[in-house]
Protein backbone atom coordinates (compact mmCIF):
# COMPACT_ATOMS: atom_id res chain seq x y z
CA UNK A 1 0.00 0.00 0.00
CA UNK A 2 1.06 3.41 -0.68
CA UNK A 3 2.33 5.96 2.32
CA UNK A 4 -0.36 7.73 2.52
CA UNK A 5 -2.75 4.66 2.87
CA UNK A 6 -0.54 3.29 5.49
CA UNK A 7 -0.69 7.21 7.45
CA UNK A 8 -4.30 7.26 7.64
CA UNK A 9 -4.47 3.80 9.18
CA UNK A 10 -1.36 4.72 11.67
CA UNK A 11 -2.61 7.09 13.65
CA UNK A 12 -1.77 8.18 17.49
CA UNK A 13 -5.85 7.48 18.01
CA UNK A 14 -5.69 4.28 16.27
CA UNK A 15 -2.70 3.07 17.90
CA UNK A 16 -4.59 4.50 21.40
CA UNK A 17 -7.75 2.26 20.85
CA UNK A 18 -6.17 -0.83 19.53
CA UNK A 19 -3.57 -0.80 22.68
CA UNK A 20 -5.64 0.51 25.09
CA UNK A 21 -4.99 3.20 27.79
CA UNK A 22 -1.79 1.43 29.95
CA UNK A 23 -0.31 -0.48 27.35
CA UNK A 24 -0.59 2.82 25.31
CA UNK A 25 1.16 4.77 28.05
CA UNK A 26 3.90 2.21 28.07
CA UNK A 27 4.59 2.17 24.14
CA UNK A 28 5.07 5.82 24.97
CA UNK A 29 7.49 5.06 27.88
CA UNK A 30 9.24 2.81 25.76
CA UNK A 31 9.40 5.38 22.97
CA UNK A 32 10.82 8.37 24.95
CA UNK A 33 13.05 6.08 26.53
CA UNK A 34 14.84 5.07 22.58
CA UNK A 35 14.04 1.35 22.76
CA UNK A 36 12.76 1.04 19.37
CA UNK A 37 16.12 0.61 17.08
CA UNK A 38 16.17 1.88 13.40
CA UNK A 39 12.85 1.36 11.88
CA UNK A 40 12.90 0.04 8.45
CA UNK A 41 10.25 0.17 5.59
CA UNK A 42 10.00 -2.29 2.91
CA UNK A 43 7.34 -3.20 0.24
CA UNK A 44 4.74 -1.72 2.72
CA UNK A 45 6.21 -3.31 5.91
CA UNK A 46 7.46 -1.44 8.81
CA UNK A 47 9.84 -3.14 11.41
CA UNK A 48 11.77 -2.63 14.04
CA UNK A 49 13.58 -4.05 17.12
CA UNK A 50 12.05 -3.05 20.67
CA UNK A 51 14.74 -3.37 23.10
CA UNK A 52 13.78 -3.48 27.01
CA UNK A 53 14.51 -6.66 29.21
CA UNK A 54 14.67 -8.45 26.31
CA UNK A 55 15.05 -7.17 22.46
CA UNK A 56 12.08 -8.19 20.29
CA UNK A 57 11.07 -7.85 16.25
CA UNK A 58 8.03 -5.75 15.85
CA UNK A 59 6.22 -5.50 12.24
CA UNK A 60 3.29 -3.43 11.05
CA UNK A 61 1.73 -3.75 7.52
CA UNK A 62 -1.54 -2.14 6.55
CA UNK A 63 -3.26 -5.13 4.27
CA UNK A 64 -7.10 -5.15 3.11
CA UNK A 65 -9.79 -6.63 5.61
CA UNK A 66 -13.46 -7.42 4.41
CA UNK A 67 -14.99 -5.42 2.39
CA UNK A 68 -11.54 -4.02 0.82
CA UNK A 69 -11.22 -2.15 4.36
CA UNK A 70 -7.69 -1.17 4.89
CA UNK A 71 -6.61 -2.65 8.02
CA UNK A 72 -3.63 -2.57 10.32
CA UNK A 73 -1.92 -5.88 10.42
CA UNK A 74 1.17 -6.33 13.53
CA UNK A 75 3.60 -8.61 14.52
CA UNK A 76 5.73 -9.19 17.64
CA UNK A 77 7.81 -11.82 19.09
CA UNK A 78 7.20 -11.06 22.62
CA UNK A 79 4.61 -13.49 24.89
CA UNK A 80 1.86 -10.74 24.40
CA UNK A 81 2.01 -10.11 20.73
CA UNK A 82 2.48 -13.73 20.22
CA UNK A 83 -1.10 -14.34 22.08
CA UNK A 84 -2.77 -12.11 19.02
CA UNK A 85 -2.76 -8.58 21.00
CA UNK A 86 -1.46 -5.32 20.09
CA UNK A 87 1.54 -4.75 22.73
CA UNK A 88 3.05 -2.22 24.30
CA UNK A 89 6.16 -2.84 21.34
CA UNK A 90 4.06 -2.17 18.87
CA UNK A 91 3.11 0.98 19.76
CA UNK A 92 5.98 2.06 20.32
CA UNK A 93 7.31 1.05 16.70
CA UNK A 94 3.97 3.04 16.15
CA UNK A 95 5.01 5.97 17.38
CA UNK A 96 8.69 5.95 16.02
CA UNK A 97 6.87 5.29 12.48
CA UNK A 98 5.54 8.85 13.24
CA UNK A 99 7.88 10.52 14.36
CA UNK A 100 10.10 9.35 11.17
CA UNK A 101 6.96 10.46 9.20
CA UNK A 102 6.45 14.27 10.96
CA UNK A 103 3.17 12.76 11.65
CA UNK A 104 3.86 12.34 15.86
CA UNK A 105 2.58 15.71 16.39
CA UNK A 106 -0.98 14.56 14.92
CA UNK A 107 -3.85 17.01 15.39
CA UNK A 108 -1.88 19.32 17.09
CA UNK A 109 -0.51 21.31 13.96
CA UNK A 110 -2.79 22.92 11.49
CA UNK A 111 -2.26 21.92 7.62
CA UNK A 112 0.62 24.17 5.95
CA UNK A 113 -0.90 27.97 4.67
CA UNK A 114 0.30 29.69 1.80
CA UNK A 115 3.23 30.57 3.41
CA UNK A 116 6.16 28.40 3.96
CA UNK A 117 5.95 27.94 8.02
CA UNK A 118 3.07 25.56 9.93
CA UNK A 119 1.32 27.52 13.07
CA UNK A 120 1.37 25.22 15.90
CA UNK A 121 -2.26 24.82 17.13
CA UNK A 122 -2.92 26.03 20.89
CA UNK A 123 -5.60 24.51 23.45
CA UNK A 124 -6.74 28.22 23.43
CA UNK A 125 -7.25 28.08 19.76
CA UNK A 126 -9.29 24.61 19.78
CA UNK A 127 -11.49 26.31 22.80
CA UNK A 128 -11.89 29.42 20.47
CA UNK A 129 -13.08 27.15 17.79
CA UNK A 130 -15.27 24.92 19.84
CA UNK A 131 -17.02 27.89 21.07
CA UNK A 132 -17.58 28.77 17.71
CA UNK A 133 -19.22 26.12 17.18
CA UNK A 134 -22.82 24.56 16.70
CA UNK A 135 -23.71 22.60 19.58
CA UNK A 136 -25.20 19.90 17.56
CA UNK A 137 -21.19 19.41 16.21
CA UNK A 138 -20.01 19.30 19.17
CA UNK A 139 -22.18 16.48 20.72
CA UNK A 140 -21.89 14.63 17.60
CA UNK A 141 -18.05 15.10 18.24
CA UNK A 142 -18.15 13.59 21.36
CA UNK A 143 -20.75 11.05 21.02
CA UNK A 144 -18.57 9.76 18.57
CA UNK A 145 -15.21 9.48 20.89
CA UNK A 146 -17.30 7.40 23.69
CA UNK A 147 -17.87 5.08 21.49
CA UNK A 148 -14.09 4.45 21.57
CA UNK A 149 -13.12 5.86 25.03
CA UNK A 150 -14.22 3.84 27.89
CA UNK A 151 -12.87 6.23 30.22
CA UNK A 152 -15.24 9.11 28.98
CA UNK A 153 -18.25 7.03 28.66
CA UNK A 154 -17.76 6.06 32.41
CA UNK A 155 -16.83 9.54 33.74
CA UNK A 156 -20.63 10.91 31.79
CA UNK A 157 -22.05 7.67 32.92
CA UNK A 158 -20.71 8.70 37.05
CA UNK A 159 -21.77 12.65 36.31
CA UNK A 160 -25.15 11.39 35.33
CA UNK A 161 -25.62 9.02 38.07
CA UNK A 162 -24.51 11.48 40.39
CA UNK A 163 -26.56 14.51 39.54
CA UNK A 164 -29.99 12.12 39.05
CA UNK A 165 -28.99 10.59 42.81
CA UNK A 166 -29.31 6.86 41.46
CA UNK A 167 -27.51 3.60 42.49
CA UNK A 168 -24.17 3.12 41.10
CA UNK A 169 -24.52 -0.45 38.67
CA UNK A 170 -22.17 -2.09 40.93
CA UNK A 171 -22.54 -5.36 39.03
CA UNK A 172 -20.70 -3.97 36.00
CA UNK A 173 -17.57 -2.62 38.06
CA UNK A 174 -17.42 -6.05 39.45
CA UNK A 175 -17.21 -7.58 35.84
CA UNK A 176 -14.61 -5.60 35.08
CA UNK A 177 -12.62 -6.15 38.23
CA UNK A 178 -13.42 -10.34 37.29
CA UNK A 179 -12.04 -9.42 33.89
CA UNK A 180 -8.97 -7.97 35.04
CA UNK A 181 -7.86 -10.26 37.57
CA UNK A 182 -9.04 -12.79 35.94
CA UNK A 183 -5.57 -15.14 34.80
CA UNK A 184 -6.36 -17.98 31.95
CA UNK A 185 -4.01 -20.05 32.90
CA UNK A 186 -0.36 -19.10 34.47
CA UNK A 187 0.40 -15.58 33.90
CA UNK A 188 4.11 -16.15 33.75
CA UNK A 189 7.05 -13.80 34.20
CA UNK A 190 7.20 -12.43 30.62
CA UNK A 191 3.12 -11.66 30.72
CA UNK A 192 3.24 -10.13 34.11
CA UNK A 193 3.84 -6.37 33.89
CA UNK A 194 0.84 -6.20 31.45
CA UNK A 195 -0.85 -8.64 33.71
CA UNK A 196 -0.97 -5.98 36.27
CA UNK A 197 -0.98 -2.69 33.98
CA UNK A 198 -4.60 -4.42 33.27
CA UNK A 199 -5.31 -4.97 37.12
CA UNK A 200 -4.25 -0.83 37.50
CA UNK A 201 -6.76 0.35 35.05
CA UNK A 202 -9.51 -1.40 36.85
CA UNK A 203 -8.16 0.73 39.85
CA UNK A 204 -8.34 3.66 38.23
CA UNK A 205 -12.37 3.10 37.53
CA UNK A 206 -12.52 2.91 41.29
CA UNK A 207 -10.16 6.00 42.01
CA UNK A 208 -12.67 7.92 39.71
CA UNK A 209 -15.66 6.49 41.92
CA UNK A 210 -14.55 8.07 44.83
CA UNK A 211 -13.50 11.05 43.01
CA UNK A 212 -16.98 11.92 42.19
CA UNK A 213 -18.04 11.53 45.79
CA UNK A 214 -19.10 7.72 45.55
CA UNK A 215 -17.16 6.33 48.66
CA UNK A 216 -19.47 3.63 49.75
CA UNK A 217 -19.64 1.95 46.43
CA UNK A 218 -15.84 2.47 46.17
CA UNK A 219 -15.14 0.31 49.54
CA UNK A 220 -17.52 -1.91 48.62
CA UNK A 221 -15.63 -2.70 45.25
CA UNK A 222 -11.85 -2.68 47.07
CA UNK A 223 -13.00 -5.17 49.69
CA UNK A 224 -14.36 -7.30 46.01
CA UNK A 225 -11.04 -6.35 44.23
CA UNK A 226 -9.24 -7.73 47.54
CA UNK A 227 -10.76 -11.24 47.49
CA UNK A 228 -10.00 -11.57 43.41
CA UNK A 229 -6.09 -10.05 44.16
CA UNK A 230 -5.64 -13.12 46.89
CA UNK A 231 -6.97 -15.92 44.15
CA UNK A 232 -5.14 -14.48 41.11
CA UNK A 233 -1.82 -14.28 43.06
CA UNK A 234 -2.00 -18.22 43.30
CA UNK A 235 -1.45 -18.10 39.84
CA UNK A 236 1.09 -15.40 38.73
CA UNK A 237 4.65 -15.49 38.59
CA UNK A 238 5.13 -12.48 40.89
CA UNK A 239 9.29 -12.34 40.81
CA UNK A 240 9.53 -8.06 40.13
CA UNK A 241 6.99 -7.72 43.14
CA UNK A 242 4.37 -6.17 40.97
CA UNK A 243 1.16 -7.39 43.38
CA UNK A 244 3.22 -6.53 46.67
CA UNK A 245 2.32 -2.43 44.71
CA UNK A 246 -0.73 -3.34 43.66
CA UNK A 247 -1.98 -4.32 47.06
CA UNK A 248 -0.60 -1.32 48.25
CA UNK A 249 -2.70 0.91 45.89
CA UNK A 250 -5.74 -1.36 46.98
CA UNK A 251 -5.25 -0.80 50.73
CA UNK A 252 -4.72 2.68 50.39
CA UNK A 253 -7.79 3.01 48.15
CA UNK A 254 -9.99 0.96 50.29
CA UNK A 255 -8.52 3.11 53.85
CA UNK A 256 -9.26 6.60 51.84
CA UNK A 257 -12.75 5.29 51.02
CA UNK A 258 -13.75 4.06 54.33
CA UNK A 259 -13.00 7.53 55.62
CA UNK A 260 -15.17 9.09 53.11
CA UNK A 261 -17.64 6.64 53.68
CA UNK A 262 -17.55 6.29 57.47
CA UNK A 263 -19.06 3.13 57.34
CA UNK A 264 -21.18 0.98 60.47
CA UNK A 265 -17.62 1.09 62.90
CA UNK A 266 -19.06 -2.83 63.92
CA UNK A 267 -19.76 -4.08 60.17
CA UNK A 268 -16.25 -2.78 59.09
CA UNK A 269 -14.59 -4.41 62.48
CA UNK A 270 -16.02 -7.52 61.27
CA UNK A 271 -14.95 -7.05 57.67
CA UNK A 272 -11.24 -5.71 58.48
CA UNK A 273 -10.43 -8.78 61.09
CA UNK A 274 -11.73 -11.20 58.56
CA UNK A 275 -9.05 -10.11 55.95
CA UNK A 276 -6.27 -9.61 58.58
CA UNK A 277 -6.77 -13.10 59.73
CA UNK A 278 -7.97 -15.01 56.10
CA UNK A 279 -3.73 -15.31 55.96
CA UNK A 280 -3.82 -13.53 52.80
CA UNK A 281 0.29 -13.77 51.27
CA UNK A 282 -1.01 -9.73 50.57
CA UNK A 283 -1.28 -9.11 54.03
CA UNK A 284 -4.48 -7.08 53.23
CA UNK A 285 -5.29 -4.91 56.75
CA UNK A 286 -2.53 -5.73 58.14
CA UNK A 287 -2.14 -4.16 61.58
CA UNK A 288 -5.78 -2.78 61.15
CA UNK A 289 -6.28 -1.37 64.77
CA UNK A 290 -3.95 1.34 63.95
CA UNK A 291 -4.73 2.55 60.11
CA UNK A 292 -8.51 2.67 61.06
CA UNK A 293 -8.38 3.35 64.42
CA UNK A 294 -10.08 6.89 63.90
CA UNK A 295 -12.21 5.41 61.42
CA UNK A 296 -13.70 2.05 63.73
CA UNK A 297 -13.90 4.22 66.57
CA UNK A 298 -14.13 2.88 70.77
CA UNK A 299 -17.15 0.73 69.37
CA UNK A 300 -15.45 -0.65 66.02
CA UNK A 301 -12.08 -1.12 68.20
CA UNK A 302 -14.05 -2.60 70.96
CA UNK A 303 -15.74 -4.55 68.38
CA UNK A 304 -12.26 -5.82 66.78
CA UNK A 305 -11.15 -6.65 70.24
CA UNK A 306 -13.95 -8.87 71.09
CA UNK A 307 -13.45 -10.86 67.77
CA UNK A 308 -9.78 -11.22 68.68
CA UNK A 309 -9.87 -12.36 72.07
CA UNK A 310 -12.53 -15.25 71.06
CA UNK A 311 -10.69 -16.61 68.27
CA UNK A 312 -7.42 -16.33 70.31
CA UNK A 313 -9.47 -18.63 73.02
CA UNK A 314 -10.90 -20.66 69.99
CA UNK A 315 -7.19 -21.17 68.83
CA UNK A 316 -5.64 -22.14 72.08
CA UNK A 317 -7.89 -24.27 73.21
CA UNK A 318 -6.75 -27.56 74.96
CA UNK A 319 -3.42 -26.19 75.12
CA UNK A 320 -3.20 -25.83 71.16
CA UNK A 321 -0.74 -23.60 69.24
CA UNK A 322 -2.52 -20.04 67.29
CA UNK A 323 -1.51 -19.35 64.30
CA UNK A 324 0.73 -16.74 63.69
CA UNK A 325 -1.92 -14.04 62.81
CA UNK A 326 -4.09 -13.67 65.73
CA UNK A 327 -0.85 -13.87 67.83
CA UNK A 328 0.47 -11.48 66.13
CA UNK A 329 -3.00 -9.55 66.43
CA UNK A 330 -3.15 -10.42 70.19
CA UNK A 331 0.59 -8.85 70.68
CA UNK A 332 -0.42 -5.28 68.83
CA UNK A 333 -3.46 -5.54 71.38
CA UNK A 334 -1.31 -5.92 74.43
CA UNK A 335 1.27 -3.34 73.20
CA UNK A 336 -1.77 -1.31 72.54
CA UNK A 337 -2.92 -1.28 75.75
CA UNK A 338 1.23 -1.76 77.30
CA UNK A 339 -0.24 -4.36 79.40
CA UNK A 340 3.50 -5.91 79.67
CA UNK A 341 2.62 -9.23 81.29
CA UNK A 342 0.05 -10.48 78.75
CA UNK A 343 2.57 -9.29 75.85
CA UNK A 344 5.34 -11.88 77.30
CA UNK A 345 2.20 -14.66 77.95
CA UNK A 346 1.47 -14.38 74.33
CA UNK A 347 4.93 -14.48 73.69
CA UNK A 348 6.13 -17.52 75.87
CA UNK A 349 3.62 -19.50 74.21
CA UNK A 350 5.98 -20.28 71.33
CA UNK A 351 9.61 -20.50 72.53
CA UNK A 352 11.16 -23.04 69.67
CA UNK A 353 13.82 -20.37 68.92
CA UNK A 354 16.65 -18.83 70.44
CA UNK A 355 15.08 -15.39 68.91
CA UNK A 356 11.56 -15.48 70.91
CA UNK A 357 13.36 -15.97 74.39
CA UNK A 358 15.79 -12.52 72.84
CA UNK A 359 12.18 -11.05 72.48
CA UNK A 360 10.68 -11.38 75.74
CA UNK A 361 14.08 -9.98 76.99
CA UNK A 362 14.08 -6.93 74.94
CA UNK A 363 10.14 -6.79 75.96
CA UNK A 364 11.65 -6.49 79.78
CA UNK A 365 14.63 -4.48 78.87
CA UNK A 366 12.19 -1.89 77.40
CA UNK A 367 9.59 -1.98 80.07
CA UNK A 368 12.62 -1.35 82.75
CA UNK A 369 12.15 -4.56 84.26
CA UNK A 370 16.24 -5.72 84.14
CA UNK A 371 16.29 -8.37 86.35
CA UNK A 372 13.33 -10.66 84.27
CA UNK A 373 15.36 -9.22 80.80
CA UNK A 374 18.53 -11.01 82.22
CA UNK A 375 16.71 -13.99 82.96
CA UNK A 376 14.94 -14.68 79.83
CA UNK A 377 18.18 -14.47 78.27
CA UNK A 378 19.95 -16.72 80.72
CA UNK A 379 17.42 -19.16 79.90
CA UNK A 380 17.17 -19.07 76.26
CA UNK A 381 21.25 -19.77 76.07
CA UNK A 382 20.32 -22.55 78.47
CA UNK A 383 17.89 -24.06 76.09
CA UNK A 384 20.11 -23.29 73.22
CA UNK A 385 23.76 -24.16 74.41
CA UNK A 386 24.73 -24.38 70.73
CA UNK A 387 24.68 -22.48 68.02
CA UNK A 388 22.60 -20.10 69.70
CA UNK A 389 21.64 -17.36 67.74
CA UNK A 390 23.96 -14.36 67.89
CA UNK A 391 21.69 -11.16 68.87
CA UNK A 392 20.59 -13.16 71.89
CA UNK A 393 24.39 -13.57 73.30
CA UNK A 394 24.91 -10.13 72.30
CA UNK A 395 22.02 -8.93 74.24
CA UNK A 396 23.12 -10.80 77.14
CA UNK A 397 26.83 -9.75 76.74
CA UNK A 398 25.35 -6.13 76.92
CA UNK A 399 23.33 -7.00 80.19
CA UNK A 400 26.56 -8.71 81.94
CA UNK A 401 28.69 -5.87 80.43
CA UNK A 402 26.52 -3.42 82.69
CA UNK A 403 26.58 -5.11 85.83
CA UNK A 404 30.60 -5.45 85.38
CA UNK A 405 30.79 -8.94 84.52
CA UNK A 406 33.07 -8.49 82.52
CA UNK A 407 34.16 -12.21 81.86
CA UNK A 408 30.80 -13.32 81.52
CA UNK A 409 29.95 -10.61 78.73
CA UNK A 410 33.85 -11.69 77.59
CA UNK A 411 32.51 -15.61 77.11
CA UNK A 412 28.99 -14.21 75.33
CA UNK A 413 31.76 -13.34 72.34
CA UNK A 414 34.12 -16.22 72.93
CA UNK A 415 30.96 -18.79 72.11
CA UNK A 416 29.88 -16.46 69.11
CA UNK A 417 33.44 -17.06 67.47
CA UNK A 418 33.93 -20.53 68.57
CA UNK A 419 30.31 -21.65 67.21
CA UNK A 420 31.44 -20.13 63.59
CA UNK A 421 35.18 -18.50 64.35
CA UNK A 422 34.84 -16.47 61.12
CA UNK A 423 36.09 -13.32 60.49
CA UNK A 424 32.99 -11.00 61.95
CA UNK A 425 32.95 -13.12 65.12
CA UNK A 426 36.92 -12.22 65.52
CA UNK A 427 36.52 -8.71 65.27
CA UNK A 428 33.16 -8.87 67.55
CA UNK A 429 35.66 -10.82 69.88
CA UNK A 430 38.22 -7.89 69.54
CA UNK A 431 36.14 -4.85 69.78
CA UNK A 432 34.81 -6.21 73.05
CA UNK A 433 38.12 -7.23 74.35
CA UNK A 434 39.86 -3.98 74.00
CA UNK A 435 37.17 -2.69 76.44
CA UNK A 436 38.43 -4.96 79.07
CA UNK A 437 42.11 -4.51 78.31
CA UNK A 438 42.35 -8.49 76.94
CA UNK A 439 42.76 -7.68 72.95
CA UNK A 440 45.79 -9.30 72.91
CA UNK A 441 45.34 -12.01 75.32
CA UNK A 442 41.97 -12.49 72.90
CA UNK A 443 44.02 -12.06 69.58
CA UNK A 444 46.09 -14.88 70.86
CA UNK A 445 44.01 -17.36 71.90
CA UNK A 446 41.69 -16.79 68.79
CA UNK A 447 44.70 -17.55 66.55
CA UNK A 448 45.33 -20.42 68.59
CA UNK A 449 41.56 -21.88 68.86
CA UNK A 450 41.33 -21.15 63.94
CA UNK A 451 44.65 -23.49 64.10
CA UNK A 452 43.27 -26.08 66.25
CA UNK A 453 40.57 -26.48 63.91
CA UNK A 454 42.63 -26.25 61.17
CA UNK A 455 44.62 -29.38 62.33
CA UNK A 456 41.74 -31.06 63.09
CA UNK A 457 40.24 -31.07 59.70
CA UNK A 458 43.49 -32.19 58.81
CA UNK A 459 43.26 -35.24 60.24
CA UNK A 460 40.09 -36.32 59.26
CA UNK A 461 39.45 -38.52 56.19
CA UNK A 462 37.97 -36.36 53.96
CA UNK A 463 35.92 -37.87 50.76
CA UNK A 464 37.09 -38.04 47.14
CA UNK A 465 35.19 -34.82 46.38
CA UNK A 466 35.83 -32.65 49.73
CA UNK A 467 38.23 -29.68 48.80
CA UNK A 468 41.29 -29.47 50.46
CA UNK A 469 41.70 -27.81 54.14
CA UNK A 470 43.74 -24.87 53.37
CA UNK A 471 44.79 -21.64 55.57
CA UNK A 472 42.12 -19.10 54.12
CA UNK A 473 40.90 -18.29 57.58
CA UNK A 474 43.61 -16.87 58.76
CA UNK A 475 44.68 -15.45 55.68
CA UNK A 476 41.62 -13.59 55.95
CA UNK A 477 42.40 -12.60 59.35
CA UNK A 478 45.89 -11.32 58.74
CA UNK A 479 44.48 -9.20 55.51
CA UNK A 480 41.91 -7.71 57.47
CA UNK A 481 44.69 -6.87 59.90
CA UNK A 482 47.15 -5.55 56.87
CA UNK A 483 49.31 -8.17 58.32
CA UNK A 484 50.03 -8.49 54.42
CA UNK A 485 53.58 -9.85 55.04
CA UNK A 486 52.57 -12.64 57.47
CA UNK A 487 49.54 -13.55 55.34
CA UNK A 488 51.58 -14.20 52.71
CA UNK A 489 53.60 -16.54 54.82
CA UNK A 490 50.34 -18.17 55.80
CA UNK A 491 49.03 -18.72 52.28
CA UNK A 492 52.54 -19.74 51.17
CA UNK A 493 52.57 -22.33 54.22
CA UNK A 494 49.20 -23.64 54.13
CA UNK A 495 47.52 -22.43 51.19
CA UNK A 496 43.87 -20.21 50.83
CA UNK A 497 41.58 -19.85 48.00
CA UNK A 498 41.64 -18.27 44.98
CA UNK A 499 40.03 -14.80 46.46
CA UNK A 500 42.47 -14.45 49.17
CA UNK A 501 45.29 -15.10 46.30
CA UNK A 502 44.64 -12.35 44.26
CA UNK A 503 44.05 -9.81 47.54
CA UNK A 504 47.39 -11.18 48.44
CA UNK A 505 48.98 -10.30 45.14
CA UNK A 506 47.10 -6.81 44.75
CA UNK A 507 48.57 -5.94 48.33
CA UNK A 508 52.13 -7.08 47.54
CA UNK A 509 52.88 -6.25 44.04
CA UNK A 510 54.19 -2.52 45.24
CA UNK A 511 56.56 -3.80 47.27
CA UNK A 512 56.74 -7.61 45.86
CA UNK A 513 56.12 -7.48 42.20
CA UNK A 514 57.90 -10.85 41.67
CA UNK A 515 55.78 -12.21 44.38
CA UNK A 516 52.47 -11.40 42.74
CA UNK A 517 53.61 -12.04 38.62
CA UNK A 518 53.24 -16.09 39.30
CA UNK A 519 49.83 -15.62 41.25
CA UNK A 520 48.15 -13.88 38.73
CA UNK A 521 49.73 -15.91 36.14
CA UNK A 522 48.34 -18.81 37.71
CA UNK A 523 44.73 -17.10 37.67
CA UNK A 524 44.83 -16.49 34.04
CA UNK A 525 43.98 -19.94 33.02
CA UNK A 526 40.60 -20.64 35.12
CA UNK A 527 39.50 -17.43 33.87
CA UNK A 528 39.55 -18.14 30.01
CA UNK A 529 38.57 -21.90 30.54
CA UNK A 530 35.25 -19.78 31.13
CA UNK A 531 34.92 -19.67 27.64
CA UNK A 532 32.80 -16.40 27.58
CA UNK A 533 33.80 -13.20 26.14
CA UNK A 534 33.47 -11.07 29.29
CA UNK A 535 35.83 -13.69 30.58
CA UNK A 536 37.83 -12.83 27.83
CA UNK A 537 37.94 -8.93 28.51
CA UNK A 538 39.61 -9.98 32.25
CA UNK A 539 42.15 -12.51 30.92
CA UNK A 540 42.92 -10.17 28.72
CA UNK A 541 43.12 -7.29 31.56
CA UNK A 542 45.28 -9.64 33.62
CA UNK A 543 47.75 -10.08 31.12
CA UNK A 544 48.11 -6.78 30.52
CA UNK A 545 49.17 -6.24 33.80
CA UNK A 546 51.22 -9.15 34.21
CA UNK A 547 53.02 -7.70 30.88
CA UNK A 548 53.32 -4.10 33.01
CA UNK A 549 54.55 -6.18 36.15
CA UNK A 550 57.55 -7.66 34.30
CA UNK A 551 58.58 -4.68 32.06
CA UNK A 552 58.77 -3.37 35.26
CA UNK A 553 61.11 -6.18 36.42
CA UNK A 554 63.05 -6.03 33.41
CA UNK A 555 61.96 -8.96 31.78
CA UNK A 556 60.32 -7.79 28.69
CA UNK A 557 61.42 -10.95 26.87
CA UNK A 558 60.10 -13.66 29.66
CA UNK A 559 56.33 -11.47 29.23
CA UNK A 560 56.84 -12.06 25.15
CA UNK A 561 57.10 -15.61 25.74
CA UNK A 562 54.61 -16.45 28.12
CA UNK A 563 52.17 -13.90 26.24
CA UNK A 564 53.24 -16.15 23.19
CA UNK A 565 52.30 -19.69 25.20
CA UNK A 566 49.10 -18.32 26.01
CA UNK A 567 48.73 -17.40 22.48
CA UNK A 568 49.52 -20.98 21.13
CA UNK A 569 47.18 -22.48 23.80
CA UNK A 570 44.29 -21.05 22.84
CA UNK A 571 44.61 -20.42 19.34
CA UNK A 572 41.11 -21.41 18.71
CA UNK A 573 39.47 -19.16 21.14
CA UNK A 574 39.09 -16.26 18.09
CA UNK A 575 37.58 -13.60 20.62
CA UNK A 576 40.36 -14.08 23.06
CA UNK A 577 42.85 -14.03 20.13
CA UNK A 578 41.89 -10.61 19.03
CA UNK A 579 42.00 -9.33 22.76
CA UNK A 580 45.27 -10.57 23.02
CA UNK A 581 46.83 -9.35 19.51
CA UNK A 582 47.01 -5.50 21.32
CA UNK A 583 49.40 -6.35 23.59
CA UNK A 584 53.08 -6.78 23.12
Amino acid sequence: MATNDIKEIITLKNLRALAGGRSFKRGEEYFDEGAVGPVSEKSGVISAKVHGSHTYDVRLKVISGTNAQAILDYTCTCPVGQDGDFCKHCVALGLAWLEKTDDIEEAEYCEPSTSTTNKKITDDDIRSWLESQDLKVILDMLMAQMTTDGRLREELVLKITKEKVVGIDLNTYRKGLRSAFHTSGFVDYYNMSDFADGINDALDSLDRLLEEGFALEAMQLCEYAIELADDALQNCDDSDGNFGDLADRLASLHLEACEAARPDPVELAGRLFAFETKGSDLDFCYGATGDYEEILGPTGLAEYRRLAEAEWERSTKNGSNPSRTITRIMESLARTDGNVDALIAIKQRKLDLAYHYLEIAQICREAKRSDKALEWAERGVKAFPKNTDSRLLDFLAEEYFTRERYDEAYGCYWTQFVDRAGLQQYIKLLDYAKKINRDQVARDEALAFVRRQIDNEKSKTRGKWAPPVDHSSLVEIFLWEKNTDVAWDEAKRGGCSDHYWLKLAAAREKDHPADAVPVYQRMVEPIISRMKNDAYDEATRMVKHIGELMRGLGKQAEFSAYLADVKLRHKPKRNLMKLLAGLA
